[in-house]
C-alpha cells in the first residue's frame, strides 16, 4: 500500500511541476487556444497541450517503479509487457492530439488516426474477447466482431472525452472520477497492472486540475482529452479481460458514465436534426447548462456530482449477480433520460410531441380527422348560404376556434347579395349585409365578453375564398394560444376545408345569378 501512496504523490507532484513550465512554454511559442468561434466559452488566448503533462507525468511515476524491489513490482513483471503496449498507443494518441492543436485535424483525419492506433492496440493484445451478458452468460466473440467492439469502444470512448472537453475542468474532472472508479475495482480484483497505471492516471490528472479548474491556465487541448479516454478505454479492457461477471460490462460504462451519455445524447439529436453527426455545436450537456445562466465553475462541480454518482452505481455491481447488473442498468437508464427531458434540447421535446400525437392521441386525431372531412363533405354540397354556415360552424367547434369572422360578396353586388340571403332561412345568426358584401361572425361561448380580435391571447389563419377567376371573400379564423394542439391535421383546413367553402360560395352565387334580372346576372360573371 505504501507503493501505492509513493506512485500516487509522484504522479501528482510531477503534474504540479510539469504544467506551470508547460504553461510558460506555449505562452512563450503561442501555442494557445483563441477564442475564434462562438463554440468556445472562454474570452482570451489560453494555453493547451495540457496532456503533454499529463502524459510524462504518468511515465515518470511509472518509471520510478523500476528502481524499487517488493511485492507490487514483482507482481508487474509479467504485466511490463501490457504497460508498455499501453503507453506507447498512448503516445502516439497524445501525438494524434498535438498535431490536432497545432496544425488543426478534421473529423476523418482524427478518426483513422484513432482507428489505426486501436487496431495496433488490438493486435498487440489489447482486446475485448467475450462479455457476461445479463440474464444470457457469458459469450465469446468471433475475432472479427471482438475487433469491432474494441474499435467501437476505444475510439467511442476517446471522442467522448474529447466531447465534454467544453469548459474549464470538466473533462479531466470527469476523468479523475472515471480512474478512480477503475483503480478501485482493480484494487478488489486484484489486477496489479490496472491498479499502478490508473494511479498514475489518477495523480497526474489531481495535479493538473490544480491549474486546470475555473478559471484554467492550461487547457488539456485535443492531446489531452484523446489520450486519457484512450488510457480509460484502454485500462477498461485490460480491467475485464477474463472476467467473469457482468461487471465486464457495467463497470466501463458507467465509470465512464458522463461522456458516454453526452456522446450518446449528442449523436442522437444530431441524426434526428438531420445535422451532420461530426459538425461542431453548442448544444452539449455542459451548453445547455450553461444557457440556464449557470457559471462555468458551477457547471463543473454538478456534472463532477454526476459523475460521482456514476462512480458509485459502478461500485454496485463488484460481486454482484447479473440480475441485480441489468436491474440497476435499466434504473439508471430511466433516470438518465428523465434528466436529459429536463435540458430543453429541441429534438426531446420534438421526439416527445410526436410520441404523443403518434401513440397518445392517434385514436382522437383520426376520429376528429373523419369528423372533418363528413363537415366539409356537407359545406360542399350547401345550396344556401345557412347550410353553408351550419357546416362551417361544425368545423369550427370541432377545431375549439374561439372566433370567426367570413365576408362574401360577388363583384360588389347588393342585389345579389340580397338574393343570396333571401334563399336562407334566417336560421344563422350574425349575418349582414353591407355595401354589397355578405358578413357573418361567430364567437365561442367562452369569448362572448371578449374583444378577440384585438386580443393578442389568438392566433389568426386567413383563408381566401375564390377561385382563378373570381375572389368571393376570405374566412378568419381565431384560436385562443392556451387552448392546446388542434386535434386534427391542420393540413385539412387548407387541403380540404377551404376548397369545400370556395366551392359552395361560388355555387350559392351562380344559383342566385340565375334567378336575377339579365343585366345583373352578366354582372355577377
Amino acid at each position: 500500500m505504501k507503493t501505492y501512496f509513493a506512485l500516487f504523490l509522484i504522479a501528482a507532484s510531477a503534474s504540479l511541476i510539469l504544467t506551470p513550465l508547460l504553461r510558460r512554454f506555449c505562452e512563450r511559442y503561442r501555442l494557445v487556444d483563441e477564442p475564434k468561434d462562438n463554440r468556445r466559452v472562454h474570452q482570451k488566448a489560453v494555453p493547451r497541450l495540457g496532456g503533454v503533462a499529463i502524459f510524462l507525468s504518468i511515465l515518470i511515476a511509472l518509471s520510478v517503479l523500476a528502481l524499487v524491489n517488493n511485492l507490487v513490482t514483482r507482481a508487474l513483471h509479467p504485466e511490463f509487457r501490457g504497460i508498455a503496449v499501453l503507453l506507447a498507443c498512448g503516445l502516439l494518441v497524445l501525438l494524434l492530439g498535438i498535431y490536432d492543436d497545432l496544425r488543426g485535424a478534421n473529423a476523418t483525419v482524427k478518426f483513422a488516426g484513432l482507428a489505426a492506433v486501436t487496431a495496433l492496440f488490438y493486435a498487440l493484445g489489447g482486446r475485448i474477447e467475450g462479455l457476461s451478458i445479463p440474464f444470457i452468460g457469458g459469450v465469446s466473440f468471433h475475432p472479427i466482431l471482438g475487433f469491432v467492439l474494441t474499435m467501437i469502444w476505444v475510439v467511442g470512448i476517446a471522442n467522448a472525452f474529447n466531447l465534454i472537453d467544453g469548459i474549464d475542468g470538466l473533462a479531466a474532472g470527469s476523468a479523475l472520477f472515471s480512474s478512480l472508479v477503475l483503480l478501485t475495482v482493480s484494487i478488489v480484483q486484484g489486477k496489479t497492472m490496472v491498479t499502478v497505471v490508473a494511479l498514475a492516471l489518477t495523480g497526474a490528472l489531481a495535479g493538473f486540475l490544480r491549474y486546470n479548474f475555473n478559471p484554467a491556465s492550461i487547457f488539456l487541448g485535443d492531446s489531452g482529452s484523446l489520450f486519457i479516454g484512450f488510457a480509460l478505454a484502454a485500462l477498461s479492457i485490460q480491467g475485464s479481460q477474463k472476467a467473469s461477471t457482468a461487471v465486464a460490462v457495467a463497470i466501463p460504462v458507467l465509470a465512464c458514465g458522463l461522456p458516454v451519455v453526452d456522446a450518446g445524447v449528442t449523436i442522437a439529436r444530431r441524426f434526428v436534426s438531420g445535422k451532420p453527426i461530426f459538425q461542431g455545436d453548442r448544444e452539449h450537456i455542459h451548453h445547455m447548462l450553461l444557457a440556464r445562466g449557470w457559471s462555468q465553475r458551477r457547471v463543473a462541480l454538478v456534472l463532477y456530482g454526476v459523475s460521482a454518482l456514476f462512480g458509485l452505481s459502478a461500485m454496485l455491481f463488484v460481486n454482484s449477480g447479473s440480475g441485480l447488473t441489468a436491474v440497476v442498468l435499466f434504473v439508471i437508464g430511466v433516470a438518465v433520460v428523465l434528466a436529459i427531458g429536463h435540458l430543453r434540447y429541441h429534438e426531446v421535446d420534438e421526439l416527445r410531441a410526436s410520441f404523443k400525437r403518434n401513440i397518445g392521441e392517434r385514436r382522437t386525431r383520426a376520429t376528429n380527422n373523419l369528423r372533418l372531412r363528413r363537415a366539409c363533405q356537407s359545406v360542399a354540397s350547401a345550396m344556401t348560404i345557412d347550410e353553408l354556415f351550419r357546416g362551417t360552424l361544425e368545423i369550427l367547434e370541432l377545431g375549439e376556434f374561439g372566433y370567426a369572422t367570413v365576408q362574401f360578396s360577388c363583384n360588389g353586388q347588393r342585389e345579389l347579395s340580397e338574393r343570396v340571403l333571401a334563399a336562407g332561412n334566417g336560421s344563422i345568426q350574425n349575418v349582414t349585409l353591407d355595401q354589397g358584401r355578405i358578413n357573418w361572425s361567430w364567437k365561442g361561448d367562452d369569448y362572448k365578453h371578449l374583444d378577440v380580435a384585438g386580443s393578442a391571447r389568438f392566433w389568426t389563419m386567413r383563408l381566401p375564398l375564390g377561385n382563378r377567376e373570381n375572389q368571393l371573400g376570405h374566412m378568419d379564423l381565431f384560436r385562443s394560444f392556451d387552448a392546446g394542439p388542434l386535434q386534427f391535421d391542420v393540413n385539412y383546413l387548407t387541403t380540404v376545408f377551404q376548397p369545400a367553402v370556395a366551392r359552395s360560395a361560388e355555387r350559392i352565387f351562380e344559383t342566385a345569378a340565375e334567378s336575377t334580372p339579365r343585366h345583373l346576372a352578366a354582372g355577377a360573371k
